[in-house]
């Protein structure tokens, strides 16, 4: 689906878009099951390939009104092919905008929401490491660092080739994920040397204990687990991914008060023993982006993500993505 929509790029993609999903009678046709959608960070301030608080609001304010908002309550519901399409947000990371930003715009509209929170970040000065490279990528004032005795080009040519380099380095590095943070923390720059408070804050920091029960407690809203430290699960030794699902689920129960029946996999990424590891520890739902198993439905629930910042692809997404997916698993 990702390519349909990146081959209609531009004005003419976008008419295309808004075309698509707003023809007459196209809800008899479109998908009877919800429409999952996940987000990331929703920041304050616009970043490049980011979606800032303005841009979601218009978002949200084209779901209200064109679609029929559910909780993932509702996720096994069928519609009736005259009603709107359903549409279930989730947002995954748990970033600390999701709550400023994002939470009071969800809640002026009345939208609810699934939230997949990594409690990692919610210690002061201890990021997610793909939010901490895409800081030190962005925000780095200098045209080099060394790192285990390699000089790193940050010059604003080679800046994106060798923030793709230091990702490989970092994810090879065994145990996974200790060792990429013991790097992170003990052998790389700082953030705090370099970014200013409110930059951490919007950019990279997550929700803390207090924020999560405050968001549990209203009944719009549930959470879900992300793991501990958002590894490649299936890159873990078998202790150290029950470690990161059990002390999240349990880290997340005590800050909201109820229980953590959803988990959604770390950058989409699960196999046969993360799914038997996810029923030993109750839970009813897991969330991915594809099917990678297609062995157990309720464990590998499809999500679409939204990057672009249209509104028409957004609403083509809504409106079509069960569908393309289907197609697309036809055909593959």
């Amino acid at each position: 689906m990702e390519m349909l929509v990146k081959a209609a790029a531009g004005k003419a993609g976008q008419s295309i878009a808004s075309i698509a999903w707003r023809l007459p009678l196209v809800r008899l046709i479109s998908s009877g099951s919800p429409t999952v959608l996940v987000y990331h960070g929703v920041g304050r301030a616009r970043a490049e390939g980011g979606i800032d608080g303005e841009t979601f609001e218009r978002h949200i304010a084209l779901l209200a009104k064109n679609f029929e908002c559910v909780s993932s309550a509702h996720l096994r519901n069928y519609r009736r092919r005259a009603d709107r399409t359903q549409v279930l947000l989730t947002f995954d990371d748990g970033l600390r905008n999701n709550f400023d930003v994002a939470r009071p715009i969800l809640l002026k509209y009345r939208v609810p929401a699934l939230f997949f929170i990594s409690s990692r970040h919610a210690e002061p000065g201890r990021y997610l490491w793909f939010s901490y490279l895409r800081s030190l990528k962005r925000h780095f004032p200098s045209d080099a660092f060394w790192f285990r005795g390699t000089q790193i080009d940050m010059r604003p040519e080679s800046r994106e080739a060798s923030m793709m380099q230091m990702r490989e380095s970092l994810l090879s590095l065994r145990p996974h994920p200790a060792a990429m943070y013991r790097a992170i923390e003990e052998e790389l720059p700082r953030l705090e040397d370099f970014m200013m408070p409110e930059q951490l804050s919007d950019e990279c920091e997550g929700m803390t204990a207090e924020q999560v029960g405050e968001l549990a407690a209203d009944s719009l809203f549930s959470i879900g687990c992300h793991t501990v430290d958002h590894p490649f699960l299936p890159r873990c030794e078998p202790a150290e991914m029950c470690r990161q699902i059990s002390e999240n689920k349990r880290w997340l129960e005590a800050a909201s008060g109820v229980r953590c029946d959803a988990i959604a996999y770390p950058l989409g990424d699960y196999n046969a023993a993360v799914l038997e590891l996810c029923r030993k520890v109750m839970f009813s739902q897991g969330y991915a982006l594809s099917a990678l198993m297609r062995s157990t439905p309720e464990f590998e629930i499809p999500r679409i993500g939204i990057y672009s910042t249209s509104v028409e692809f957004l609403g083509f997404k809504a409106q079509w993505g069960n569908l393309l997916r289907a197609a697309r698993l036809a055909v593959g």
